[in-house]
């Protein structure tokens, strides 16, 4: 009789547990998460139909964890259960919020509407019930259950909304405007980068407005944009070949503005080696996804985080050395690798979706990370600027000084020569004298941004290689970006006796 007793409590709170699962919607201004009141099935066959997956026992489904559906990285296909009990008198709708999922079956059981959906990335838009980026699925007025059949090569992790017109439309209405924010924000950047590019020629804003545009692209396909607006006729251009292709030229020219704006090439060249390493490497892995190995997601995931890592060090040394545009580089990538860190985190089940900072951290990622990059290019150019001006007071000082010279050696040489003892004046000497003053005020020209400055070649202690810039560096500590490249100063300090050679420096002797 106890191990009767016993066995029916365990029955009992086996069923009570199940019936936990419903999930009840009693408020009709509320958008409620239905993740964790969910059971799901791995198909491994990917052949098991709707009526099929009906019939298995319960027990052959596990029940989710969290709200946050997050079944990883897999090809099989994904059976999702929900049991549902409207006590509203509004017709439910569900929302699925991932909009890049290949192929999404749904099938909805319900006392007023029973159908099935097929949709998702990989078939045709217009068979979305809603003709709006978002699958949304009306349930009706007294759903019973609802089925889901999942596939998509790129991971499942998202989460299902239920709720009434009102609180569902404002959703949809919230992130729109969330997403035209970001967008346009980057829209911005990419304008302004551009005109920068074309007013200085600096490869720099080239290659930072190439980088905002792949960041840009990333964002519409996860966002279902690209599909929305591009190739709604075309649903094979999802089928995450494209995804891959444009978040690899994310990180690949994330590469090349980084190596250009810190001058790593020059500055760091076994850095420059490293991160053309990683670019092979991101680029191997991207191709190992293609051909189908599953696990070159999570691989690809693991290289952003290394290769971004690797940029806020660079960036901290370069700061350290004293390289001011690196403040901003630092904080917007920081941030960027941040909510980038925490949405790579919610992939692995390591943190949860649902927060704001991890649901919109590729949002937030990327609106700090185009704002202040941008703030470091405009403060390189302040930079560059102060350097000029101050190159340009000591060019005019030492011009100053110069004329000054040249006007008391003239005065020299007249009182030399109309003095009665001039006959015995050592004229070679006085000559050798004043052609050795000439020598030491002897100028070249340095085009800057601000134009061609002249500078006496004995202020000048050495010129460093900026790939095809140059650094001046003069006596007083002062230095000055040079539009030209350090073969140019060898051909203009080749006669003077003063400098010597070295790898990419040419130094005063």
């Amino acid at each position: 009789m106890k191990k009767f007793v016993i066995i029916l409590m365990i029955i009992i709170t086996v069923c009570k547990a199940w019936a936990q699962r419903t999930v009840v919607y009693d408020h009709p201004k509320k958008l409620i998460e239905i993740g964790s009141s969910g059971r799901y099935f791995i198909d491994k066959t990917n052949k098991l139909s709707y009526q099929q997956v009906t019939q298995l026992p319960e027990t052959n489904f596990s029940l989710i964890e969290g709200k946050t559906i997050n079944l990883g990285f897999s090809h099989s296909k994904v059976w999702l259960k929900f049991d549902l009990e409207n006590l509203t008198d509004e017709t439910l709708y569900a929302m699925l919020l991932a909009q890049d999922v290949d192929y999404v079956d749904a099938y909805v059981v319900s006392k007023d509407t029973t159908y099935s959906l097929e949709t998702g990335s990989m078939r045709p838009f217009e068979r979305r019930y809603f003709d709006i980026n978002t699958i949304v699925l009306n349930l009706g007025k007294q759903p019973r259950h609802l089925y889901f059949a999942l596939k998509d090569m790129n991971g499942l992790v998202f989460q299902i909304k239920l709720g009434s017109i009102k609180p569902t439309t404002e959703k949809i209405y919230s992130e729109s405007l969330i997403n035209a924010f970001v967008m346009g924000v980057m829209i911005l950047i990419i304008l302004f980068s551009f005109f920068m590019y074309i007013s200085l020629r600096d490869n720099t804003y080239l290659l930072y407005a190439i980088h905002i545009i792949f960041a840009a692209l990333t964002f519409l396909s996860f966002e279902g944009y690209l599909f929305d607006f591009l190739w709604r006729d075309m649903p094979f251009m999802n089928n995450g070949i494209n995804s891959s292709l444009i978040r690899l030229g994310t990180l690949l020219t994330s590469i090349w503005f980084s190596v250009s704006f810190l001058n790593i090439r020059r500055i760091l060249p076994r850095m420059h080696r490293y991160f053309i390493a990683l670019g092979w490497l991101a680029t191997a892995i991207v191709l190992t996804k293609l051909i189908g190995i599953s696990k070159a997601e999570m691989a690809f995931n693991v290289m952003i985080i290394v290769t971004f890592a690797s940029f806020l060090t660079v960036g901290l040394w370069l700061y350290k050395q004293g390289f001011r545009p690196a403040r901003y580089y630092l904080i917007g990538w920081g941030i960027y690798i941040i909510e980038i860190l925490l949405v790579v985190l919610t992939l692995f089940n390591l943190l949860s979706f649902e927060h704001f900072y991890t649901y919109y951290g590729y949002h937030i990622g990327a609106v700090f990370q185009a704002i202040l990059l941008t703030f470091a290019l405009m403060d390189r150019i302040n930079s560059l600027q102060k350097e000029s001006r101050e190159s340009q007071d000591l060019a005019m000082l030492r011009l100053t000084e110069n004329e000054r010279l040249m006007s008391s050696q003239a005065l020299m040489l007249e009182e030399q020569l109309t003095q009665p003892q001039a006959a015995n004046t050592d004229i070679p000497m006085l000559l050798k004298a004043m052609r050795d003053q000439r020598e030491r005020i002897k100028k070249i020209s340095i085009a800057t941004m601000d134009g061609i400055l002249l500078f006496p070649v004995g202020d000048i202690v050495r010129v460093e290689a900026m790939g095809s810039y140059a650094t001046v560096h003069f006596f007083n500590r002062q230095k000055l970006l040079a539009s030209r490249s350090l073969s140019d100063f060898e051909q203009q300090l080749k006669e003077s006796d003063n400098f010597l050679k070295y790898t990419n420096l040419i130094s005063s002797t």
